[in-house]
C-alpha cells in the first residue's frame, strides 16, 4: 500500500454519456500518483465501452454481476484499492485538475485528519455552465451532516484506514441518503474532518428527471438520519435537532412529489414535515415558501412561476392560508434567477429575469441582499476581489431600478461589513478600518452596531501591535 497514492473510485450505472468526462478529469490531474477504479454496477448501457476507450494503465474496471446500489459499488472499489487515500467521484460529475494535489497537501500537513472535503460548482441542469457555488461549512459538524447533504461523495477524500472502518451495514443503504449515515458515522467514530476551501468539482443535474419511488427515497433518507440519532454516541445537542432534520427531508420529498404531480403523496409527506416542525408554516414568507422558491428556481429549463403555481395548487387544504404568498414567491424567483444569470455572465437571461421581477412588483429586502452577499463572497473566494467587484457593479443597475439607490448602498454596505468581519477573524486587521468606514458611509445604521465598532477599534489596536518597531 502506497500512503501517498490516491485511489479514485467511480461507481457507474446508467451514466455512460457522462462517464467519459469524469474519467478524463481524473487523468488530467496535476497530481499523478493515483489509480482509477471504475465499478460497473451491472449497468445496462455502454459503460464498459466507454472505459475501453481509455488505455491508461492506472485504470481498473470491475463489473458487478447484478445491480447492488451505489454504496455497495463504492465499497467494492475500496476493497480493490491500493492507495493510502480514497477519493470518490460520481459518474456524472468531474473534477478540477488541482483537486487531488490540494487534498493530498492538506493530508500531509494534517496527519490527524482522516477526511477532507471541498466546495463545488453546481452546474445548470442538463448543461455544463455554472449555476452556483456550494460552499459547505469550513468546520463541518455532525449536526451539519445529519441535517442534509453539505458534503456530496464527489467532494470527499478519506484516509484508507478510515475507509476500512466504515460500518459495513451502511454499504447496504443502496438507494439514497447513505452519505448521512456513512459520513455521520465517521464523526461518531472520532474521524477528524478538514476543508480545502476551493471549488474543486463540478456537479451535474439532469433536467426533467423522474424519480420512480419517491416514498422509498424519503423513507431511505429518514432511516439514514435515524441511524445517527439512534446511535448511543449521538450527542444531546444533535438529538435536539431531530425534529428539524426530519422536517427538512419530508419537505424536500413533498416538493418532489408535487413536481411529479403525485399530489396525495406530496400532501402526506408535507403533513409529516409540519408534524415534526410546525414552525415551517409560520411567518410571511414562511420557511416552506422560502424553500419552495429556491427549489423551483433551480432548473432554468422550467418556468419557475408555472411550477410554483402547480405546487401551491396541490398543497393540503388545511395549508391554504399560505396561498397568498404565491405571488411573492414568483417575484422572488425572478430576483434569484436574475442575480444568478448576471453573476455567471448570462446578461440576456439576467435582463429577462429582472424584467420579470419588475412586472411582478418584486421587492428588494434585506434578506434578498444578504443572499446576494453570500453568493458574491463565495464567488470572490474563487475568482478574487476584482471579479467580485465587477459582479456588484453588474447587479447595481437592476437593484437601483427595483429598489432605488438605497438598495445599492445597502448591498455595498453589507458586502463591506461582511469582508470586515472576515478579515478581523482571520487576523488581517489592516483591512478592517477601511471596510468598516465604507460600510458606515453606505449605511450609517452600522454606527449603532456595537460589534462593528468593536472590530474597528480592536483592529486599530491589533494593527499597531503587529507593526515592526521603529528604532
Amino acid at each position: 500500500m502506497n500512503s501517498s497514492k490516491v485511489s479514485v473510485i467511480i461507481p457507474a450505472y446508467g451514466g455512460a454519456e457522462y462517464l467519459g468526462k469524469a474519467i478524463q478529469s481524473v487523468l488530467d490531474q496535476t497530481y499523478e500518483n493515483f489509480e482509477l477504479i471504475i465499478v460497473d454496477d451491472a449497468s445496462p448501457d455502454e459503460t464498459a465501452g466507454v472505459v475501453r476507450g481509455f488505455s491508461d494503465p492506472r485504470i481498473t474496471y470491475i463489473r458487478h454481476e447484478r445491480n447492488m446500489g451505489v454504496n455497495r459499488a463504492r465499497a467494492t472499489g475500496v476493497m480493490a484499492s491500493s492507495g493510502g487515500i480514497i477519493a470518490f467521484l460520481d459518474q456524472d460529475d468531474f473534477i478540477h485538475p488541482e483537486k487531488l494535489r490540494l487534498h493530498v497537501a492538506l493530508f500531509d500537513a494534517r496527519p490527524d485528519v482522516g477526511f477532507t472535503y471541498n466546495a463545488r460548482f453546481e452546474l445548470n441542469y442538463s448543461a455544463e455552465t455554472i449555476r452556483d457555488i456550494w460552499r459547505p461549512p469550513s468546520n463541518v459538524s455532525l449536526a451539519d451532516l445529519v441535517m442534509g447533504f453539505p458534503i456530496a461523495p464527489s467532494d470527499a477524500l478519506i484516509r484508507r484506514e478510515w475507509a476500512f472502518r466504515l460500518n459495513p451495514k451502511n454499504h447496504d443503504l443502496s438507494w439514497t441518503g447513505g452519505e448521512i449515515a456513512v459520513f455521520g458515522g465517521l464523526v461518531l467514530d472520532g474521524c477528524k474532518f478538514a476543508c480545502v476551501d476551493r471549488a474543486l468539482n463540478y456537479r451535474r443535474h439532469r433536467s426533467g428527471r423522474i424519480i420512480r419511488d419517491l416514498a422509498g427515497g424519503c423513507a431511505s433518507e429518514i432511516h439514514c438520519q435515524d441511524i445517527i440519532f439512534d446511535d448511543p454516541r449521538c450527542p444531546a445537542e444533535v438529538l435536539a435537532i431531530r425534529h428539524v432534520a426530519h422536517a427538512n427531508i419530508y419537505m424536500f420529498w413533498a416538493y418532489r412529489a408535487f413536481a411529479q404531480d403525485e399530489t396525495e403523496l406530496g400532501r402526506e409527506l408535507l403533513r409529516k414535515a409540519v408534524q415534526w416542525n410546525p414552525s415551517i408554516l409560520e411567518g410571511s414568507p414562511c420557511e416552506l415558501v422560502n424553500a419552495l422558491v429556491v427549489t423551483c428556481s433551480d432548473d432554468e429549463n422550467v418556468d419557475h412561476a408555472e411550477l410554483l403555481r402547480r405546487v401551491f395548487a396541490q398543497l393540503p387544504p388545511e395549508m391554504s392560508r399560505i396561498a397568498d404568498q404565491l405571488e411573492w414567491a414568483i417575484a422572488r424567483g425572478f430576483l434569484l434567477r436574475g442575480a444568478r444569470a448576471v453573476m455567471w455572465d448570462r446578461p440576456e437571461d439576467g435582463r429577462r429575469y429582472f424584467d420579470g421581477a419588475l412586472e411582478t412588483n418584486a421587492g428588494i429586502d434585506r434578506s434578498y441582499l444578504e443572499q446576494l452577499i453570500q453568493h458574491v463572497l463565495d464567488y470572490e473566494l474563487e475568482f478574487g476581489k476584482t471579479a467580485a467587484q465587477k459582479v456588484l457593479e453588474a447587479w447595481s443597475p437592476y437593484l437601483k431600478r427595483l429598489g432605488g439607490r438605497a438598495a445599492v448602498r445597502q448591498l455595498r454596505s453589507l458586502y463591506s461589513i461582511n469582508r470586515a468581519f472576515e478579515s478581523f477573524y482571520s487576523g488581517k486587521y489592516g483591512n478592517v478600518p477601511e471596510m468598516v468606514i465604507t460600510s458606515i458611509l453606505n449605511d450609517p445604521k452600522h454606527l449603532a452596531n456595537r460589534g462593528v465598532l468593536a472590530i474597528f477599534a480592536r483592529s486599530i489596536v491589533g494593527g499597531l501591535k503587529t507593526r515592526a518597531p521603529v528604532w
